[in-house]
């Protein structure tokens, strides 16, 4: 168990990426950080260079594979298991595949959408009583700025609810927005029904960060223009500079006392329109909860 002067944190996809570099600064400030990843190779090597650097750091590994409802809950019961406080939850773990059809998760829901979205869902809704127990608490779900059609970056989003598991079509642009608009929709749904319990929930567009896309394709020549080219970029940030927007929002004293914020670059921006529209977002809820066998669960 941590020291009562511990705060406890738990990141999806925290072994690598802007993930890590988040992780390593939690450490840094007394956070006992949870890396919660499908890669606990990757992980025990993530922990060994944190505690290269700060041999005091309390870092865990702990599985969980987004893609699969059983892993969730698997994760949730290993973590309940030690009787842990859980201040601050970040869903930091993205997919976006590039390929011409569409692949699926273990519960046969597209996998795009099934990871950034309904496997965040499920998640943050299984550790919402230690949330809350825990409370002051955050909830800080990594979105995209590239939801919003405005921006003119590619074809707009089409939520399209018979459309979700590539039914009549796959696009791995459209549905990587689908599911950024869905991360939005489901902060800012759940940080009005959290209203009175201490636990806020705002979401986080951390930039274009080449050195996070590069590390994850396949092609050297695909790496070598994300990692070399891309990053040099006035507009690229870094996963230094990437990884402050998640401090910001898990750190200052406002985001601990109010939430429904979209923050990009460390600072607070308007998301698209349709992210605004709470019918929608209550919509996706309800199915989300349906969806993810949660269906007694009407409030939080």
């Amino acid at each position: 168990m941590p020291t009562n002067q511990e705060r406890v944190a738990m990141i999806t996809g925290g072994n690598g990426g802007i993930g890590f570099a988040t992780v390593k600064k939690l450490a840094a400030k007394g956070y006992h950080v949870f890396l919660a990843s499908r890669n606990q190779e990757a992980s025990r090597k993530a922990i060994e260079h944190i505690h290269a650097e700060q041999p005091d750091a309390t870092v865990e590994s702990i599985p969980l594979d987004l893609a699969s409802f059983e892993s969730i809950r698997a994760c949730v019961s290993a973590f309940q298991a030690k009787r842990y406080p859980l201040h601050l939850l970040i869903n930091n773990a993205g997919q976006m595949f590039d390929s011409k059809e569409g692949r699926f998760t273990a519960d046969g829901f597209e996998i795009t959408f099934g990871v950034n979205h309904l496997g965040h869902f499920l998640l943050t809704n299984l550790l919402l009583e230690d949330l809350k127990r825990s409370a002051p608490a955050r909830v800080i779900t990594v979105s995209s700025s590239l939801h919003d059609p405005a921006l003119k970056q590619g074809p707009p989003t089409d939520f399209d609810y018979d459309n979700l598991k590539a039914e009549k079509y796959f696009d791995a642009q459209v549905f990587y927005k689908n599911s950024k608009l869905a991360n939005i929709w489901f902060a800012y749904e759940l940080n009005r029904l959290l209203e009175g319990t201490g636990v806020t929930s705002n979401a986080v567009c951390p930039g274009f960060v080449p050195a996070a896309i590069g590390a994850r394709r396949k092609s050297p020549f695909s790496k070598f223009f994300f990692t070399q080219i891309l990053a040099q970029m006035p507009f690229a940030r870094s996963l230094d500079e990437a990884s402050d927007s998640y401090l910001v929002a898990a750190t200052k004293p406002k985001f601990g006392s109010e939430g429904g914020y979209f923050i990009v670059d460390g600072e607070e921006k308007r998301s698209s329109d349709e992210s605004y529209d709470e019918e929608k977002a209550h919509i996706l809820w309800e199915k989300s909860l349906a969806w993810c066998g949660l269906d007694g669960m009407r409030s939080v």
